[in-house]
């Protein structure tokens, strides 16, 4: 990896961020070479996976104290983006699992002693929330059990984190919140078979009586998320201060808005070449109506974005100060995050249009990208008509509002 970690600062390791922005742009012709066999395997290749970990991605999220890079939201968006470009599967993966890695940073010290302090290498965690599987309390620790579906990069996972409710001797369940498995703990299920996002490996996990130790359970229900008990001593980068859903649904909108921008270019590119059938134009962008059409769609596409990067900068700007964002400050999030959602589902929409029925062939690109971006779009974090709803709550004073205030 050959990046310093920089522990001169309290703040962001800025040249750790500029770096690893550049890796991801060089990495754009491999995922590009790859992108139509990893789809046929509905996985990344072993070749770009161990591309993206010689590059330090897995590391980005991580604090330094256990051997992170200490870097931004915001950098962590814009290599999202960058990886988009070349293939929106692996910029999909790259931020659920640096997003997942994360999460467990923030977790009691003896869970981040049992995941970063128990090898060398640096974990590598996938994670699925819903629907939920079951703990049950015995001495020790748990036995978990469950199927988790949608655990994009779990292929090439070394641990899983698992949503569980804990299941009580008399048979009553309780809120509970994220088992830890190490891959060899766990089976996957060959389930990916998607329109969209088709490599990012997002398998089903299976978990049969596994045994788990009590340093392997973060009892998110009790303790929150981010939300640090008094002694506790694996805590204090600014990493450990940022807010759950704003970090996690930001950056990764990083990944769906650099494969539009993808489009973009694309479809730029294209249009000095294709006439407009039919018409007198030699080629389409002679036309003054295709001429605004691209202009409104990447005006669309440049406002989704400066939204995504002004969340990501709220959110680093938590980590340096420490003060948490507001309710209404997280609702709007949510709402901006909608509105970014909104814009890139318009803004593709008209670009494709534009690049015409031969864009849809299957040897074209275009048609991995689109498929890739409408398809991401519609995860549950970022629906928009969700999102608007717990904004216009939170405006209104309407309580309650429809979501867990750490999920909004």
């Amino acid at each position: 990896m050959n990046i310093k970690t920089d522990f001169s600062t309290a703040g962001y390791n800025t040249a750790a961020d500029r770096e690893l922005i550049g890796r991801a742009r060089e990495l754009q012709p491999l995922l590009l070479k790859t992108a139509a066999q990893a789809d046929r395997d509905r996985r990344l290749p072993d070749e770009v996976f161990n591309a993206m970990t010689d590059a330090g991605f897995w590391e980005m999220a991580a604090p330094r104290r256990w051997g992170g890079l200490g870097t931004s939201a915001t950098a962590m968006a814009q290599v999202g983006a960058e990886l988009g470009k070349g293939n929106p599967s692996a910029g999909w993966v790259y931020t659920v699992l640096h997003g997942t890695t994360w999460v467990a940073s923030l977790g009691p010290d003896a869970l981040q002693e049992a995941i970063f302090g128990s090898s060398d290498e640096h974990p590598v965690i996938c994670g699925i929330a819903n629907p939920p599987g079951t703990a049950d309390e015995v001495d020790g620790g748990y036995i978990i059990n469950g199927r988790w579906p949608y655990a994009s990069g779990s292929r090439h996972a070394s641990w899983a984190q698992l949503g569980v409710n804990i299941r009580k001797p008399d048979g009553s369940v309780e809120p509970g919140g994220f088992a830890y498995l190490r891959s060899s703990q766990y089976s996957i299920d060959d389930t990916w078979f998607m329109l969209g996002m088709k490599a990012s490996g997002s398998e089903t996990i299976v978990a049969n009586d596994v045994f788990i130790p009590a340093a392997q359970f973060y009892h998110v229900a009790k303790l929150g998320i981010g939300h640090h008990e008094a002694g506790k001593k694996h805590v204090g980068e600014p990493s450990d201060f940022w807010p759950f859903m704003p970090f996690l649904r930001a950056t990764a909108h990083g990944a769906v808005a650099g494969a539009a921008l993808a489009i973009l270019e694309r479809v730029a590119e294209a249009s000095k070449k294709r006439p407009i059938v039919y018409t007198h134009y030699k080629v389409q962008s002679e036309a003054v109506v295709a001429q605004a059409q691209f202009g409104q769609a990447a005006a669309k596409l440049q406002a989704a974005e400066a939204l995504m990067l002004k969340t990501c900068r709220a959110v680093d700007e938590v980590g340096l100060t420490r003060t948490p964002m507001s309710p209404l400050q997280r609702m709007q999030s949510k709402g901006e995050g909608s509105m970014t959602i909104d814009l890139i589902a318009q803004a593709v929409d008209q670009l494709m249009f534009l690049a015409g029925s031969s864009a849809f062939a299957e040897a074209n690109p275009l048609e991995r990208f689109y498929r890739d971006v409408v398809f991401a779009l519609r995860h549950t974090a970022n629906l928009p008509y969700v999102g608007y709803e717990i904004y216009g709550k939170g405006l209104l004073g309407v309580e309650p509002n429809i979501a867990h205030p750490d999920f909004i």
